[in-house]
């Protein structure tokens, strides 16, 4: 019995042992309040049982209906990923996934899996709306890896500054204007009036995932500013960097600011606009191109494994020696012989096989 099975047969009995942290801590929360809400409606009613006896097992059975409700309400939202989990990855996504994401590419099919688990919840609970532009699979599809991508390091992590996300037709400018005017803006995470909201330019959203060459992509750059204000703030410092590294990686981001100032990094302009653009054009690089991120800023790249518990630059080298079939090493025909006969492998072994 697989694990998502084992997790909704428990999940009707009251147990989370095989779930996840937060989902655990969501049950044990919803069972404390429910039954405190329970003791207390019990109590008062009591204290009322010799004087309304008509009406005491009727106001027993709403206290304990009433627990039952505010329960079930606390744990709706993992009974329902539960479900969503029970469902099979439509084949169709997996050929849009194959087709358009590199990264999905990269993983093993027990990662693919898991990435598409994290695709199910996203598109699940976050509601994708086309603005005067239709939205099909494969613009949803780009969205959930745009948002699964930066996160996938990480077992346990909401993205719970995010209701919705519109898709615009073209690019637009400070007022949200598509159709004329100085339209500049590819992609950008609400804020005031629209908090909670992301907004994506659709073909800019296409470009991040068709183009290779460029070190952009839209997606992954806005849902970097997410992760990076999980813990409240647009910093450039995001929560899940272990509070030693809080130094060293503002002494290395602002090194690096002043370097793509004076034109000597290999980082887009863009970075050095202030500390968040910084860690939104570097997320992008991490994960577009790993390689030249490893090889030109070893430094930085070290700081966002450690920050994204990722590292893309060995993903994607595995991933072509497996699709080379280079993945698993072989005895080498003059190596020494691994009976230790001290002879070569050629003439011993080998030769007797």
């Amino acid at each position: 019995m697989d694990l998502i099975k084992r997790c909704k047969i428990l999940s009707y009995l009251g147990f989370m042992q095989l779930c996840p942290v937060k989902a655990r801590y969501n049950r044990v929360l919803g069972f404390s309040i429910s039954s405190m809400v329970a003791v207390i409606f019990i109590y008062l009613i009591w204290q009322l049982q010799h004087s309304i006896p008509n009406v005491f097992y009727i106001l027993m059975a709403i206290a304990l209906f009433s627990a039952y409700n505010i329960y079930y309400s606390f744990t709706a939202k993992y009974r329902n990923r539960a479900k969503v989990l029970n469902q099979p990855f439509p084949g169709n996504f997996k050929v849009i996934l194959s087709e358009n994401v590199a990264y999905y590419n990269a993983l093993s099919s027990e990662e693919q899996k898991r990435f598409e688990q994290k695709v199910q919840i996203f598109l699940s609970e976050v509601r994708i709306t086309g603005i005067q532009t239709p939205v099909n699979d494969k613009v949803r599809l780009l969205v959930a890896s745009s948002a699964v991508i930066p996160i996938f390091g990480y077992k346990e992590w909401e993205y719970d500054n995010l209701g919705e996300v519109l898709i615009y037709p073209d690019a637009f400018d400070e007022n949200f204007n598509f159709k004329k005017g100085k339209r500049r803006i590819l992609g950008m995470v609400g804020s005031g009036a629209l908090t909670d909201i992301m907004i994506f330019s659709k073909p800019s959203l296409f470009e991040g995932f068709s183009n290779n060459q460029d070190n952009r992509n839209v997606g992954i750059h806005e849902f970097a500013h997410l992760v990076d204000a999980k813990d409240g703030a647009f910093d450039g410092v995001p929560i899940n960097l272990p509070y030693k590294y809080s130094q060293p990686w503002l002494d290395l981001m602002y090194k690096e600011i002043e370097k793509i100032k004076e034109g000597k990094s290999n980082l887009r302009a863009y970075g050095a606009t202030n500390e968040a653009e910084f860690f939104a054009v570097a997320t992008e690089y991490f994960f577009e191109h790993p390689f030249d991120l490893e090889n030109d800023h070893p430094k930085l790249y070290d700081m966002l494994e450690i920050i994204f518990h990722q590292d893309p630059a060995h993903r994607f080298t595995q991933a072509m020696k497996d699709g080379l079939g280079y993945g698993r090493k072989k005895i080498g025909r003059n190596s020494k012989c691994p009976c230790k006969s001290g002879k070569k492998y050629k003439t011993c072994c080998l030769r007797n096989s």
